[in-house]
């Protein structure tokens, strides 16, 4: 195989023009994040409008890079970015990853110096386009550690991209699954992914899914894997675990979507995935439609609930319903596309947020208003205890005068007999008006239940004050997080 013959899967795409080896792996990966905005756009302008709306696409939402720490993380952070025509300087930027920097410090440790810099120069070379070079080093490299599973790769990737050896480059990546497996089972798999595009290469496409479905065993969280191994199983049409492994996908990065829609090889089952694309929205859709109507009615409740406390603060900070909010996801929804209803479930639960707040704040003024509401109340009848104890007292000393001339009067003018049954009831009211006097200076009574004994009906103000206040505890009480679109 010749250079020429590198498959799609294998040439670099316009929108990563400029990534290339060199020694500067930060710089290299800045211009990665910087192009896959490209990548998208590109892309995204002529998918389905199942996945992204026109307006949409128009606003240009989804440009958007992929960022510094996710090229950081090589093809598992890249994930629907990455593409084999970077995959020489996305293995460069692997290498600079601590977990396998940490990996290969055990590996090395046994070695002697001329070993470890044997294997730095190999890396030096590569970094520096002198591939003669790098590949001599590297295969004395291979001698000195035949369980360096990198350097394996390394050669690989070599004989593979750079010399057009596929033959070559299955037997070392064969080598890099093996002794990778006991030591970084992601390692294995990226090494996996390139043996199965060998395959694939040479139409051994049974063999590239095995290749792929031994990758998804050992990192099913690789988004990648998932995505190759749908391709391959598109290729043989096995539908359901295509789908699968689509889905899978595309719940770790969105972005899959707009790649398979763009994917030759899903052809044999196009009409499948396109099925999958609608029940993802539709699934979405009937989610943010139900969590917005019982957001809006919720929200609905809870101002009518603050408006029955009656207080102008609280109507006036009440009027504020989140209106544009709403609109907003409104509008993406109407759009009826996955992309956007992803977006519009994205603001619904954003939103949740910003009504709890709105509700606390709520809650917390109320709760201040029903302690000034106590507060008057309670002056309202501090006043009333104040009155009847005057009153009570007043009695009292009627009382005592009473002790002392009320017999004298009543012998004068009814005899002795008589006289005697007017002191004892005298001296009774005494006792009574004495206790009251007790009960309400010594706080043992209820000062506004005291004022029965003289009145029928509690002042009009402490009715009014005390109404006010059952009124907020039924609106506090209204306020329920629990219906917040469970």
């Amino acid at each position: 195989m010749s250079l020429g013959d590198l498959t799609p899967y294998q040439r670099q795409n316009a929108y990563y023009t400029g990534v290339k080896l060199g020694n500067d792996v930060k710089k290299q990966t800045e211009i990665i994040s910087n192009q896959t905005k490209e990548m998208i756009k590109s892309q995204i302008a002529s998918t389905s409008a199942i996945i992204a709306s026109q307006d949409r696409i128009r606003e240009g939402i989804d440009n958007i890079s992929y960022g510094i720490e996710d090229v950081k993380e090589g093809i598992y952070g890249l994930k629907a970015a990455f593409e084999f025509g970077i995959s020489e300087v996305v293995w460069q930027i692997e290498q600079n990853r601590q977990v396998l920097k940490d990996i290969l410090d055990v590996l090395m440790s046994p070695l002697d110096t001329q070993a470890k810099e044997l294997r730095r120069r190999a890396e030096e070379a590569y970094a520096n386009g002198w591939i003669e070079d790098a590949l001599e080093d590297f295969l004395e490299s291979e001698k000195k550690n035949k369980y360096d599973f990198s350097v394996f790769t390394s050669i690989g990737i070599i004989y593979l991209f750079q010399k057009g050896d596929r033959e070559k480059a299955f037997e070392y990546f064969e080598k890099a699954i093996k002794y990778a497996k006991p030591k970084s089972k992601y390692h294995a798999s990226f090494a996996l992914l390139h043996a199965a595009l060998i395959k694939h290469d040479l139409n051994f496409i049974e063999e590239a899914e095995k290749f792929t479905a031994e990758a998804v065993e050992l990192s099913p969280d690789f988004a990648e894997a998932l995505y190759q191994n749908a391709q391959y199983n598109a290729q043989l049409n096995n539908v359901q675990k295509s789908i699968s492994n689509i889905e899978k996908a595309i719940k770790l990065d969105k972005n899959y979507c707009i790649k398979v829609d763009n994917d030759p090889m899903f052809a044999p089952i196009r009409n499948e995935v396109n099925n999958l694309f609608e029940r993802l929205r539709d699934k979405e859709l009937k989610w943010c439609n139900k969590a917005t109507t019982a957001l809006k009615k919720f929200m609905k409740n809870v101002n009518d609930a603050i408006n029955q406390a009656g207080d102008n603060n609280i109507n006036n900070y009440s009027e504020y319903n989140f209106k544009s909010e709403f609109q907003e996801i409104d509008t993406l929804l109407n759009r009826n596309s996955y992309f956007d209803i992803l977006d519009a479930r994205s603001k619904n639960i954003s939103l949740q947020s910003k009504i709890y707040q709105y509700i606390k704040t709520g809650e917390k003024h109320l709760n201040n208003l029903i302690t000034q509401i106590d507060n008057k109340i309670r002056v309202a009848c501090d006043s009333m205890k104040e009155n009847e104890r005057k009153r009570a007292r007043r009695n009292q000393i009627y009382a005592e005068w009473a002790i002392f001339l009320g017999p004298i009067i009543l012998g004068v003018l009814l005899g002795i007999n008589n006289a005697l049954i007017g002191g004892i009831v005298i001296i009774v009211g005494l006792i009574v008006s004495g206790c009251m006097i007790d009960e309400i200076e010594n706080g043992t009574g209820n000062s506004c239940t005291l004022f029965y004994y003289y009145s029928e009906n509690i002042p009009t103000e402490v009715n009014h004050l005390s109404k006010k206040k059952n009124d907020i505890n039924d609106a506090i009480k209204k306020r329920l997080f629990a219906i917040l679109c469970g």
